[in-house]
């Protein structure tokens, strides 16, 4: 196999107690949907709970129930909430529902057993939620044990849409509170967290992408450390003359005599092709420039400067090239990078810290 993605658990347990220390008063979940965001749901789920992470969240009741099959003990958050079609399901694998309307809470009622439930109420968002000055009386026997809202801009500690849904959140949280007064509070995803809002509340902390390396913070110095190494094997050099040129298009042309590693990683395997001619590698001590476009399953990279021999491994990403590089050169986030990892890897997961 000529690609690999070696994945450090110390490092995402290292992260993990940085949210964790980062809720005061309270205490740090772990959101765990696409597949612990592409880093593979088993290992990630099992290193968080040894951590001593008990609150997972998750997109679906399908991924709620994979995740109980790996931490029976868990307490589990599934962010779609219940439909008609899933809420007994739900109920039965003892998995929480976010509800995010009347007609989520009807069925809830109807279907769910009495079982726990969360609300989950839109303070400006504008996507999934109950509107944040719902009547607290719509939730009447109905046992709620946590509530909670999504900062747009938490990234963005200054944006003042933050302070206004914190606000709204804070009021509704108070009414809430007159009737179910032991009820948690959840209003942080990463960045969130790290700018201290669950403070406010002594809730739960919902950290996600910083939990797997991306930075969760917009104009910031990322205080997380790399999670994944995204690598891909030589299979041949080149000697590439002057003037000629290289991959598809012919978009790339040699200015000097080169060297080009062939390297067996491609698109398909989840390197943007937007980093054709535009993104970086690093390999012998030092980052090399992509040439040429990225194909499905080839990537070229010019090592004239570099000692190199077919078989050995080039870094795309991981402690020399940061997640948030690759999402900027391919114009898009790190939660897109890692999620869109292919399937083709060999994952090796890391017991301690590797090196390069």
């Amino acid at each position: 196999m000529t690609r690999r993605l070696r994945i450090n658990l110390p490092a995402l347990s290292a992260n993990y107690r940085l949210f964790q220390s980062s809720c005061a008063g309270g205490r740090s979940a772990a959101v765990v949907k696409a597949d612990a965001y592409g880093l593979g749901i088993a290992p990630v789920a099992r290193a968080l709970w040894g951590e001593g992470c008990r609150d997972f969240f998750v997109a679906s009741y399908e991924e709620g129930v994979q995740l109980r099959d790996l931490v029976p003990e868990a307490k589990i958050f599934a962010f779609e909430g219940a439909r008609a079609e899933t809420a007994p399901l739900l109920a039965a694998a003892g998995i929480v529902p976010v509800l995010n309307h009347s007609g989520q809470l009807e069925a809830w009622r109807r279907l769910g057993g009495g079982g726990a439930a969360a609300v989950h109420l839109d303070t400006g968002m504008h996507r999934l939620g109950f509107p944040w000055g719902v009547e607290v009386e719509a939730f009447d026997g109905v046992p709620l044990e946590l509530l909670m809202t999504h900062l747009a801009c938490a990234d963005e500690p200054d944006h003042p849409l933050n302070a206004t849904q914190r606000q709204r959140f804070a009021s509704a949280a108070a009414r809430f509170r007159t009737r179910f007064p032991e009820l948690c509070c959840s209003v942080g995803n990463s960045a969130g967290v790290l700018s201290g809002v669950e403070g406010d509340h002594g809730g739960l902390g919902r950290p996600g992408i910083g939990l797997y390396g991306g930075n969760p913070l917009a104009d910031a110095a990322s205080p997380v450390r790399p999670v994944v190494t995204m690598e891909g094997q030589v299979l041949q050099l080149r000697q590439v003359l002057s003037g000629e040129s290289i991959g598809y298009g012919a978009t790339y042309r040699a200015s000097r005599e080169m060297t080009v590693a062939v390297v067996g990683l491609g698109y398909a395997d989840g390197l943007p092709r937007l980093l054709s001619n535009s993104g970086e590698a690093f390999c012998g001590g030092r980052r090399c420039p992509i040439v040429g476009r990225v194909s499905m399953d080839l990537t070229t990279v010019d090592v004239s400067d570099v000692p190199l021999a077919p078989g050995d491994w080039v870094e795309f990403m991981g402690e020399h090239i940061s997640v948030d590089e690759v999402a900027a050169w391919a114009q898009t986030i790190p939660y897109e990078i890692l999620t869109g990892l292919g399937s083709r890897y060999q994952r090796i997961y890391e017991e301690t810290p590797a090196t390069c």
